[in-house]
């Protein structure tokens, strides 16, 4: 579990476990972000990752994010 970013829910008493993609998008939401920000950032520390699939990956986490309640999406 070394590089995994574990999240603990107080509200439903659960844990969260974020792959390393997920984590960098949660560590970079302490300021908001734009996901469009977000998949640079994927691409920069992930090589070989397209912009495309970034952004797909950045989407993907923040819509499991916010289905439990882990962060507010605004558009």
């Amino acid at each position: 579990m070394q590089d995994e970013t574990i999240l603990y829910h107080p509200v439903t008493n659960s844990f969260v476990v974020l792959n390393p993609s997920a984590a960098l998008v949660w560590q970079s939401l302490e300021t908001p972000q734009p996901a469009g920000v977000l998949a640079k950032q994927l691409c920069a520390a992930f090589a070989g990752v397209t912009p495309d699939q970034a952004l797909r990956d950045v989407e993907t986490a923040l819509n499991q994010l916010q289905s439990l309640s882990l962060v507010e999406v605004h558009q």
